[in-house]
């Protein structure tokens, strides 16, 4: 914990009270109810709090005033870069402003008076809850050149990425541009970081730099001594001294500076910043060509078989000219290859690395080769072009959600007359929502056969058919659950949720067939455009939420006994054949078979609402089942790895599983096709039908993903989506919702996901499965 309440108390008593003190608690309110507290190293705020605080550092500033201590915190900047600060602190719950002004300055350094005329923009955040936040925090309030202060303590514990972050903000605000020498367009000026201090604080600014230097170490970067000199006078007498900490200009140390910690919200110093690392690596990789030049050539020299002319053939290359090889040969020199004469300066190197590019920070580099390599660890497999696809799936695999298509043999023409009637009857049939109970009841018995048997249980009690077990993944029912493994609150949750949809992205929508893909693919699946299907997303409910919070809490103590180190506890874990390993695989597999069945109950219920509405039986209706498949799910699978074939734990968190054509696991009805892969979208666009492929067996272990993702969190689409405007345009598309509350409708929005168009066509075009079926919704039912 880096704040907790009683931090933000101290804080608001030092700076942010008035007379009576009066102020204390409302401002520890306020920042309660934006969820800071308390604040770790992992919670989500830090990473903005980290910027703000370097920049706030160098170019901001805190201060209380009047009578009651109103808080305040200004940045002084660029507008462009003021705007990125904006979007931070609106992040994290403020609202700030944006002002301009002009100013005459007037500054008398040691040389001169310095005068000039100039437009100052500021962004103020006033609030005294974040200004207590900040100062709590470390930042230092009121004039930082008169007054002492520190680095944080706190954030040499942090992370390397943390360090990162405030660092780049502080940068962004104190360090020098990237720029190379007057009349030597090769090499950089020593990057600069400087301070101002009064006489009296001038050893309290030398400490704060070398807590820099300090920081930097850690990045591998070096730095060298703190320079000192008198700056000027001020109005009230006080001499100012200018503090420099200087950044070895070695062309090594500078690609680190500038690609490992760069500069935030700069974003002039960050395009020169990404340029600067990219003609430094080009600079390095010159030298060393000529170097390893120099060496061959003064080697073969020395062969009396070969001549110059063999040798200025043999080397000569972009980079490395006869007239270099032959100073090298015949001038002696100590000093070692540089760059000179024709070699591309860094203004040059901008125009050409940057071109069609634009300031946008990024530039063109070449790929010079591709190597195989042996590589054992993460790889963050970043696969659509959206700028919000960028999210990595972490936590436990336990709530063992999945999502089932179920055809029927009606057409959007004979359901849009009843469409009203028929999202009210399902509406009613189907428990949905937070702790929603169903009319299928089970006792303590019953329960603990659900957990072994999965859907069989549901099919023996005839809420479904032995067809539909063939259909379902695993059966329905996957070996290995162990009962005894469920705790006594995870059996007092699941007792009465069978059959229930829950509420978040759970859904059961009725859709309609608008486009086919593969004529073979859509025979098999028996579908044609304008088919009316269903399509049923629930998990195991509160019994597989508790699963997962005692997993959690269990496999915490296996942490120090196994020595795994993680940086969030929701990645608690353990060995696989560990006791602990084996005690959560059969609780999880029991709590997915509890999913399937209740899934299955969910068909079944499903199944007598349409009997109601359309007068027939559910096989007169065609509402057989396409195929029940599950998503966040760890399985033990055999898949072939460098040619042999191994024995996995596969973790399918935010994925499902898409096998290729001929896998044993699949029912024969899909032994040619591949498995069902089911691709669900948002309640106001499409979901997708797809097969599993060979090329995903080998690149994904049979995996896909289980759907488009989120755009926005559930809170931010609570605050930015209006409930009745949503409707109307749900209405407009011909979409009938119904839901258990107004929360979960915009939580739900369309706008809050990504486009599942975009992320099908990734899927599709890298060959991991192949479109079936578009489906759209025509009727909606929320939790």
């Amino acid at each position: 914990i880096i704040l907790d309440e009683e931090d933000i108390k101290k804080a608001a008593l030092e700076f942010g009270k008035d007379s009576k003190g009066n102020a204390v608690e409302q401002i520890l309110t306020h920042l309660i109810k934006r969820g800071f507290f308390p604040l770790r190293y992992n919670s989500w705020q830090l990473p903005y709090l980290l910027r703000i605080m370097g920049y706030c550092f160098g170019d901001g500033l805190i201060y209380f005033a009047g009578k009651k201590k109103h808080g305040t915190v200004c940045f002084y900047g660029q507008k462009k870069d003021l705007r990125k600060i904006k979007e931070d602190v609106k992040r994290l719950g403020f609202e700030a402003g944006l002002y301009s002004r002009s100013r005459h300055h007037r500054i008398k350094t040691s040389y001169e008076v310095v005068e000039f005329d100039a437009v100052e923009d500021w962004l103020k955040v006033g609030s005294s809850g974040f200004a207590v936040l900040l100062a709590a925090l470390g930042v230092p309030v009121g004039n930082k050149c008169r007054n002492p202060y520190q680095m944080p303590k706190w954030l040499f514990k942090a992370p390397l990425w943390h360090k990162r972050l405030f660092l780049a903000g502080l940068f962004g605000a104190e360090m020098s541009s990237p720029k190379t020498l007057t009349g030597h367009a090769y090499n950089f000026y020593c990057p600069t970081v400087s301070m101002n201090k009064i006489e009296a604080h001038i050893e309290n600014g030398k400490e704060f730099l070398e807590d820099i230097r300090t920081l930097l170490l850690d990045f591998g970067i070096a730095t060298h001594q703190i320079s000192q000199r008198k700056e000027f006078v001020n109005k009230d007498g006080l001499v100012s001294h200018r503090l420099r900490l200087l950044i070895s200009d070695k062309t090594e140390n500078l690609i680190k500076l500038y690609s490992k910690i760069g500069f935030e919200y700069n974003q002039k110093r960050r395009f020169l910043a990404n340029a600067a690392a990219g003609y430094l690596r080009l600079k390095k990789r010159i030298i060393e060509e000529r170097k390893q030049a120099m060496l061959v050539a003064s080697t073969r020299s020395k062969e009396e078989d070969c001549s110059p002319q063999f040798i200025y053939n043999a080397l000569t290359s972009e980079y490395v000219s006869q007239r270099f090889l032959e100073r090298s040969l015949y001038e002696s020199s100590n000093r070692g290859p540089r760059m000179w004469g024709d070699d591309p300066t860094f203004e040059e190197y901008l125009k050409k690395a940057t071109e069609g590019l634009g300031k946008s920070g990024m530039i063109w580099e070449r790929v010079e080769h591709l190597t195989d390599l042996e590589y054992n660890d993460y790889v963050y497999d970043f696969t659509v072009a959206h700028k919000d696809h960028n999210f990595l799936a972490d936590g436990f695999v336990v709530s063992n959600c999945g999502v089932r298509l179920v055809r029927t043999c009606l057409t959007e023409k004979d359901v849009r007359p009843r469409l009203k009637d028929l999202v009210v009857g399902l509406f009613n049939a189907v428990p949905a929502g937070v702790g929603s109970e169903g009319d299928i009841r089970a006792t303590l018995k019953d329960e603990k056969d659900i957990l072994l048997r999965g859907s069989g249980w549901a099919v023996k009690k005839g809420y479904g058919i032995e067809d539909d077990l063939d259909m379902t993944e695993e059966r329905g029912a996957i070996d290995g659950a162990d009962p005894e493994a469920v705790s006594e609150r995870a059996y007092t949750r699941g007792k009465s949720q069978s059959g229930t949809l829950g509420s978040g992205n759970h859904f059961l929508e009725v859709q309609v067939v608008d486009q086919l893909y593969d004529a073979d693919l859509v025979s098999a699946f028996g579908l044609k455009l304008g088919q009316v299907v269903v399509m049923i997303h629930s998990g195991s409910r509160g019994l597989g939420y508790q699963v997962c919070d005692d997993s959690i809490k269990a496999m915490l103590k296996c942490l120090t006994k196994y020595n795994i180190n993680v940086d969030d506890r929701q990645l608690a874990s353990a060995p696989v054949n560990s006791p602990e390993g084996k005690e959560y695989l059969g609780g999880m597999r029991a709590a997915a078979n509890y999913a399937w069945n209740n899934r299955q109950c969910l068909m079944h219920l499903t199944r007598v609402a349409f009997e109601k509405i359309f007068g027939a039986s559910w096989e007169k209706l065609g509402m057989f089942l396409i195929y029940d498949v599950a998503h966040n799910i760890a399985k033990i699978e055999k898949h072939v790895i460098n040619g042999k074939e191994r024995l996995l734990c596969v973790h399918r968190k935010g994925a499902t599983r898409a096998f290729g054509p001929g896998h044993a696991a699949l029912p024969d009805k899909y032994k040619k096709t591949g498995q069902p892969v089911i691709i669900p979208g948002d309640m106001g666009r499409n979901s997708y039908l797809l097969v599993g492929t060979e090329q995903a067996m080998q690149e994904t272990f049979g995996t896909v993903c289980h759907g488009a993702g989120r755009l926005k969190s559930r809170h931010e689409a609570k605050r930015t989506v209006e409930y009745h405007q949503l409707l109307k345009e749900l209405e407009a598309k011909g979409i009938v919702v119904m839901a258990s509350g107004h929360g979960t409708i915009v939580e739900e929005a369309p706008s809050a996901y990504k486009d599942v168009n975009e992320v099908v066509d990734v899927v599709h075009n890298a060959g991991l499965a192949h479109r079936v079926a578009r489906m759209r919704p025509i009727g909606v039912i929320k939790g």
